[in-house]
């Protein structure tokens, strides 16, 4: 199992700006599409330097039990991110303006306390966000952005994508759990697949505290 401290450093930098290299649109093999609908998580892992930058992560796929529009309901409820993004303790919308939003995260495990703000653009036609972590406000990273896209799957189901690219800076220890840093990054679709056909299900379809 990854270290908390690990896990706390990938979704500190989660939510960032998309970037050219990164896109939803991304071809999946038929080997790919075969693992999709057994129930498999998808992951394409990528690193690339730009500038001073040494950024790692890539893209993933997870299909979700769920119709589209329960799908896009949970990624446009940012106050309920704590409930699939792991150690979260707190999520809330810090501002929001139509489709743009600041939104705080805290992330919590014995003495660690993280906390950060990401701006986030919400497509509701494409059906996708996009997030950057605020350099502006407080926050644990060096750079970090990506995308969660959902759309329509055969069987009334959900594909859901997300891509990101973080640098979660230098250093020996850094080193040691880069890879693991990559490696739950993209499970972030697993747990989204985890919250919607678990309890949040019930938050979209019959309405839930």
């Amino acid at each position: 199992m990854p270290t908390a401290l690990a896990l706390l450093c990938v979704f500190s930098v989660t939510f960032a700006a998309p970037s050219p290299s990164l896109s939803s649109n991304d071809k999946l093999t038929d080997e790919d599409k075969q693992l999709l609908v057994s129930g498999e998580l998808v992951v394409k892992q990528k690193s690339e330097q730009q500038g001073s930058l040494k950024l790692i992560g890539g893209q993933s796929w997870q299909i979700v039990d769920v119709p589209v529009d329960i799908a896009w309901q949970a990624v446009a409820d940012l106050s309920r991110y704590k409930r699939f993004i792991p150690l979260a303790t707190e999520s809330f919308v810090k501002h929001q303006a139509g489709n743009e939003a600041d939104l705080a995260m805290r992330q919590q495990w014995g003495p660690i306390d993280v906390r950060y703000v990401f701006q986030t653009t919400l497509d509701p036609d494409g059906h996708s966000m996009v997030f950057r972590v605020d350099h502006s406000q407080a926050h644990d990273i060096r750079a970090g952005w990506g995308f969660i896209k959902v759309r329509p799957f055969k069987g009334n189901r959900s594909l859901v994508s997300f891509g990101a690219l973080v640098d979660i800076g230098d250093g020996v220890f850094v080193s040691i759990i880069r890879p693991a840093v990559r490696k739950d990054l993209l499970r972030i679709p697993f747990y989204f697949k985890r919250h919607l056909e678990g309890d949040g299900r019930m938050l979209y379809i019959g309405g839930g505290p």
